[in-house]
Parts: structure tokens; C-alpha cells; sequence
């Protein structure tokens, strides 16, 4: 069709395609390096130890052994826990108070201080579980023996402790990987931003040509076509922006390779749409490229991989799904975090199809819209202007 071809031509004339495919891998390639590593480990802490014995050394190598801990330093003298953190040299400190060893042997409760740096959450929650497993196998292990010496075997002292077993499997992403959060959000949030900037000012482009009413008395379909090529290059973008995230980071995706095509494409024309028609009233490329940010911000707080929708209020929630990218992340979690088969999903791409449908009736409309307001000033135009007549004058007699 040649609303199709010369759409293809106009991207194709310039570097647009080059940019629209390689931005997406670039920013894969260099967010999948930066976030490589998705848990902290051996991070530096301090220990102070005050006394000073051999269970207290003990204790703090088998800190040390953690993989998410590293002794930094090792203090004998009082200090203020607060003043270590200061210049973040530490994340968390450590404190060993006076006659640990002597209660241990007594079979005394001793408090161990535990200080942590909040300030870096992300940072602390591996030192946060080394040191709550060093802890707790410390406490069975002392248990144990005093348990023993009363005359149980192993199998008895271990029941009486762990009377109850809780067996817990953490799915999906289990060590909390940033790759299937922050980074695979950002990627997209990149992406959706680059497909609207290219479709956002297509009307507005063909309208500033002297074109537009042209191309809609042939079609509107021959404007809504428009959005094929940008959805075509976009799909194949995102395919392999993943792509490089799983094989050359560590983002999970189980997805059969062909399934995600699917809603990877119909993302990409909705989103395509959802910006065809939002630039719609622009007078030129320029006002309507500065609308993007009305797609990206909302897309960025509603969808659901900065914030869990479910911590959004019910009506954020029911605009959340008005947008394309919301219904791209349940397909990214389910079909490739979760390792879903696109047939469970029919009901998503139903309203994939829906919201397709959707967005080509605005257009439609805001099509009939451009004819109503073109043959009004058409017609304000060719009315003629009349004048009044003015009577001759006479000369009056004398």
C-alpha cells in the first residue's frame, strides 16, 4: 500500500532505523553490565569485640566465612556503631558485648548488637541473611549439645528444637535479581519511549506536508498502517535486547523463544497506536514530540515494575491497565519469568485485541474529527462577503 511503503521510505531515508534498533541493545548491553551483580556480597563490616575471647574469634570467622559478609575490621575498644558509618567504610556492624563465652557455657542468653545502614537497603540485605544464618545455626548447634549431655541422641535433640520444619522455596527470583526488576523495566521504559517518539508524530508530520487530508480520503487505515513498520522494527529491538540480557546477563526467561513474538508485537503496535493517537491535535512534529513524556511518566509509575500494582490505589490500578507496557510486564512475568505457555494467557492477548480495538476507533474518530473541522474552514472560506449597498447621492434642487 503506499501509506505503508512510503512510511517505510521515511524511515529508511534517515538514521531513525538504526537508532530505533540499536538504542534498545545498547542499553541492554550496558544496564545488563552495571547490574551484573544482584546481590551484594562480601560486604565490608565492622565487629566490636569486647571480650575478647576464643568463642567470640570463632564466632566472628564464621561471620567472615559468609558470602555475603566481610570482616573489615575488627575493633577491641569501645565505639559508637553510628560513627563507623559515617564515610561507608561499613554497612553494618557487628557488636560481641563482655562474657559472651562465659554465657554461652552457662547456658545464659547473650544480646548481640546488630547495626545496619538502612540508608543503603539493597546493599545490607545479604549481610542482613549471612548474619541471621550464622546466628541461627549457632543457636541449634549450642542447643544441641546442652540437649545431648541430658542424655538425647541426635534425632531427639533436633526434634525437641525443630519441632516444626517450615521447607520454603522462593520461585522465580529467588536472590531477588535486579536483572528481573529494575533492569528489565528501564529497558523497556527506553523502548516504549523510543516507539512513541516515532509514532507520536506521524499526523502531525503528513499534516505539516499538506498531505494528511489527502491520505484520509483515501483511507484512515492508510494513517492507522503507518504504525506496521515501527511495531515490525520494534519487535525485533525488544527480541533481542532480551536476548543479550539472558545470555550475556542473568535475566531469567523460560519463555519458548517463538511464543514471545507474540505479545512483544502486539505490545509494540499498541503502544504505536496509544501515541498515533495522542499526537493526533499537534500542529507540527515538535508539539507533538514533547507529548511523549504523557506516555512515558504514567507508563513508568503505573505499570508495575518500580511499584507493585497491587500497592497502588484501586482507580491508579484501573489506569495502570489502560496502558500497553502494563499488560507487557504480566506478559514478561508470565511467560518469561514464570516459564507460562502463551495458552494460558488467550484472556491477556484478548485484551491486548480489545485495547487494539480500542485505539483504532479513537482514531477513526479523531480522523472524522480532522474531515468536520477541514470543511468548516473550507466553508468559511468560500462564503462570499456581502456588502452593503450604498444609494447614489442626489443633488438636491435649487
Amino acid at each position: 500500500m503506499p501509506s505503508l511503503k512510503s512510511e517505510w521510505e521515511f524511515i529508511t531515508s534517515g538514521k531513525s532505523i538504526y537508532v530505533f534498533l540499536l538504542v534498545p541493545l545498547l542499553v541492554a548491553a550496558v544496564f545488563g553490565y552495571v547490574f551484573s551483580n544482584s546481590v551484594v556480597k562480601e560486604a565490608p563490616v565492622a565487629v566490636i569485640d569486647q571480650d575478647h575471647s576464643s568463642y567470640s574469634r570463632q564466632l566472628i570467622e564464621k561471620l567472615d566465612a559468609s558470602q555475603y559478609i566481610q570482616i573489615e575490621r575488627i575493633f577491641h575498644e569501645p565505639i559508637q556503631p553510628d560513627r563507623l558509618f559515617y564515610n561507608e567504610k561499613f554497612v553494618a556492624a557487628i557488636y560481641l558485648p563482655q562474657g559472651l563465652e562465659a554465657s554461652r557455657y552457662q547456658g545464659k542468653q547473650s544480646n548481640i548488637g546488630f547495626y545496619v545502614d538502612q540508608t543503603l537497603p539493597s546493599a545490607v540485605s545479604g549481610v542482613k541473611s549471612g548474619v541471621t544464618e550464622v546466628i541461627s545455626t549457632e543457636n541449634n548447634m549450642n542447643a544441641v549439645g546442652r540437649l545431648k549431655a541430658m542424655g538425647l541422641n541426635d534425632t531427639q535433640a533436633m526434634g525437641t528444637l525443630n519441632g516444626l520444619s517450615l521447607q520454603q522455596q522462593t520461585l522465580y527470583n529467588p536472590t531477588n535479581d535486579n536483572m528481573n526488576i529494575s533492569v528489565i523495566g528501564f529497558v523497556n521504559t527506553i523502548f516504549l519511549s523510543l516507539i512513541s517518539s516515532f509514532t507520536i508524530t506521524i499526523v502531525a508530520r503528513l499534516r505539516k506536508e499538506g498531505t494528511l487530508l489527502e491520505e484520509l480520503n483515501r483511507s484512515t487505515l492508510g494513517v492507522i498502517i503507518r504504525v506496521l513498520p515501527y511495531a515490525l522494527i520494534g519487535c525485533i529491538a525488544l527480541y533481542f535486547s532480551i536476548a543479550i540480557l539472558k545470555h550475556f546477563g542473568t535475566l531469567r526467561f523460560a519463555s519458548h523463544p517463538f511464543e514471545v513474538l507474540v505479545p512483544f508485537f502486539l505490545f509494540s503496535i499498541n503502544a504505536g497506536l496509544f501515541a498515533l493517537l495522542l499526537g493526533w491535535t499537534a500542529s507540527e512534529p515538535a508539539k507533538a514530540t514533547s507529548r511523549v513524556m504523557l506516555i512515558v511518566l504514567p507508563s513508568f509509575l503505573l505499570a508495575g515494575f518500580q511499584v507493585p500494582t497491587l500497592m497502588l490505589p484501586k482507580i491508579l490500578q484501573w489506569f495502570g491497565n489502560l496502558l500497553p507496557i502494563t499488560h507487557h510486564f504480566k506478559f514478561i512475568r508470565g511467560l518469561g519469568m514464570r516459564g507460562g505457555e502463551l495458552s494460558y494467557f488467550m484472556t491477556e492477548v484478548g485484551s491486548y485485541l480489545m485495547m487494539t480495538a480500542g485505539l483504532v476507533l479513537g482514531i477513526m474518530f479523531m480522523s472524522w474529527r480532522e474531515f468536520r473541522l477541514s470543511h468548516r474552514m473550507t466553508s468559511n472560506e468560500e462564503e462570499p462577503v456581502q456588502v452593503d449597498a450604498i444609494a447614489p447621492s442626489h443633488s438636491l434642487p435649487s
